[in-house]
C-alpha cells in the first residue's frame, strides 16, 4: 500500500469512529461567509464467483476478492453579499486510495491506486433569477441520466471507483436564468480524462410551474470534443418527466425520458441513430405499515445492428448514481457496475421499499437484464438474455451529516453471458458504503 493510501484510509476509519455529530462552524467577517466542510466516504466488499466465474478482468481465474476504497474531501464554500445579489465559490481536494485485493471486477481500479487532486474550483455571481459560474464545479440536468458526473472515478486517474471520490466537472461554464413558467439552464462542460477531455456545449428548459403537475423538460446537447466512448460528435435530444402525478391517483407518480442520439462519429465516420429511453411507476402506500412503494422500471438503450451502416448503439454518457436515491441510473450492482453501462441494454426493475423506522429503508430489488441487440462490446452471442439479479440494501439516514448503506447482492447469468464469461457461477457481493460530512 502506498503512504498516499495509508493516510488516506487512516483519516477515514478514524474520523468514521468518531463519537456523536460534529460540524464544523461557518466563519461570518461582514459580507463575507465562509463555510469549511470534510466529505468522508468508505466502501467495503467482498465478492464471490466474480464476473460468473470467470474471475477478475486483471486476473482471470481469481474468483473471490475482497476491496477497500476510502477518500477524504475537505471543501470552502465562500459568499459575498451584494445589494440584491451575491459572489460565490467553492474549492476542494479531494484524496481517495484503494486497498486489499482491488476493485471487484478487476476493470476500474487496483489495491494500491492512489490519488489527490482538487475536485470544485469555481466562482459565480446569482440573484434571485439569474446565475453565472465558471470553473470546476458540480452540474446535474434532471434526474442525471445524460448530465450529471463530469467525472468518471477510475483508479489510476481518481485513486478509486466505487465511492465515487470525485464529482464535479474539470471545468464550466454554466447560465442559470430561474425564470416563470419556464426556467432554463445553458452550458459548456469540460469532463476529465477517463471520458475523454470531452467538451459538451448545450441548452436545458424545465418547467417549474406546479408541483403536482410535476416537471417536463427538453434538452439539446452537443459533444465537441472527447477521444474516448465514441463521444465525440454526437448530438443528443432529451425529452423528460418526472414527479408527475396522475389525476385521482395521489399516490402514483410518473418519470419517463426518451433520448435521441444522431450527428457522425468523428471516430469512425458512421452516422449515429440511436436510441434510449425508460419509464417508471411509483405507486405508494402511505396507510399501509412501514409506508411500503412499488417501482417499476423499463428501460431500453439500443445497440448497434450488425447489417446497417449506421451506428445504433446508444452511448451511457455522463451519469450518475443517486439523484434521486441508490438505484437512479447504475441499475443492478452488478450489471450496471460491472458489465451493462447503459448501452445495448433492456432492464425490467422491480423495487419494493419500506420504511420500518425513522432513517431506516429497507429496499428489495428485482432485476431483469436483456441485451436489446445479440452482440456485447462488439462480440456476437446467439440470445440477448443476459442475467437475473437482485439486491437487498438496507440504509440509514442522519439528516445531511451521516448516510450509511448495506446489501447483499446476487446475480444469476443467462446464455448470452454465459457465452461471453465462458462460465455459469452465481455472482455474489457483500457491500457497505458509509459517508460522513462534518
Amino acid at each position: 500500500m502506498t503512504s498516499i493510501a495509508i493516510r488516506v484510509l487512516a483519516a477515514v476509519l478514524g474520523a468514521l469512529c468518531m463519537p456523536g455529530t460534529y460540524a464544523l462552524e461557518p466563519i461570518n467577517r461582514g459580507a463575507l461567509v465562509a463555510k469549511p466542510s470534510v466529505d468522508l466516504r468508505f466502501g467495503l466488499q467482498q465478492g464471490s464467483g466474480i464476473n460468473f466465474g470467470y474471475g477478475a478482468f486483471d486476473h482471470p481465474g481469481e474468483t473471490n476478492r475482497t476491496s477497500l476504497s476510502a477518500s477524504i474531501e475537505p471543501r470552502l464554500k465562500l459568499k459575498w453579499a451584494l445589494d440584491a445579489s451575491e459572489l460565490y465559490g467553492a474549492i476542494s481536494v479531494a484524496a481517495a486510495a484503494t486497498d486489499l485485493d482491488g476493485e471487484i471486477a478487476g476493470t476500474f481500479a487496483r489495491s494500491g491506486d492512489a490519488a489527490i487532486d482538487t475536485d470544485e474550483a469555481h466562482v459565480g455571481w446569482r440573484n434571485e433569477r439569474f446565475d453565472f459560474s465558471v470553473g470546476a464545479q458540480d452540474f446535474t440536468v434532471g434526474d442525471g441520466l445524460l448530465i450529471a458526473d463530469g467525472n468518471f472515478d477510475t483508479g489510476a486517474e481518481d485513486g478509486n471507483f466505487w465511492v465515487v471520490p470525485f464529482n464535479a466537472w474539470r471545468n464550466s461554464a454554466i447560465f442559470k436564468a430561474n425564470t416563470e413558467p419556464v426556467r432554463a439552464d445553458v452550458f459548456w462542460l469540460r469532463s476529465d480524462r477517463d471520458f475523454g477531455d470531452a467538451r459538451v456545449t448545450g441548452i436545458n428548459l424545465e418547467t417549474n410551474v406546479r408541483p403536482e403537475l410535476g416537471k417536463l423538460g427538453i434538452m439539446y446537447l452537443e459533444i465537441l470534443e472527447g477521444d474516448r466512448l465514441n463521444l465525440d460528435g454526437l448530438n443528443v435530444w432529451d425529452m423528460r418527466m418526472s414527479d408527475v402525478h396522475v389525476p385521482r391517483v395521489p399516490n402514483l407518480l410518473l418519470f419517463g425520458e426518451v433520448v435521441r442520439q444522431v450527428g457522425q462519429d468523428v471516430d469512425n465516420q458512421r452516422e449515429n441513430d440511436a436510441l434510449g429511453w425508460h419509464l417508471e411507476a411509483q405507486y405508494h402506500f402511505p396507510e399501509i405499515l412501514w409506508t411500503p412503494t412499488f417501482t417499476f422500471r423499463y428501460a431500453r438503450f439500443s445497440g448497434d445492428e450488425a447489417d446497417t451502416p449506421e451506428n445504433e448503439e446508444y452511448r451511457g454518457m455522463f451519469y450518475t448514481f443517486y439523484k434521486r436515491e441508490w438505484d437512479t441510473w447504475y441499475m443492478g450492482e452488478i450489471a450496471s457496475e460491472y458489465h451493462l453501462f447503459n448501452s445495448n441494454q433492456i432492464t425490467k426493475m422491480y423495487k419494493f421499499e419500506v420504511v420500518p423506522r425513522e432513517n431506516w429503508v429497507v429496499t428489495l430489488y428485482y432485476y431483469r437484464h436483456d441485451l436489446e441487440e445479440p452482440q456485447y462490446l462488439g462480440i456476437p452471442v446467439s440470445q440477448e438474455d443476459w442475467a437475473d439479479e437482485v439486491n437487498l440494501g438496507v440504509e440509514y439516514f442522519r439528516g445531511h451529516t451521516f448516510y450509511g448503506y448495506a446489501g447483499i447482492v446476487w446475480s444469476t447469468p443467462d446464455t448470452a453471458a454465459r457465452e461471453v464469461f465462458g462460465s455459469d457461477d452465481d455472482f455474489t457481493v457483500l457491500q457497505t458504503w458509509l459517508s460522513y460530512t462534518f
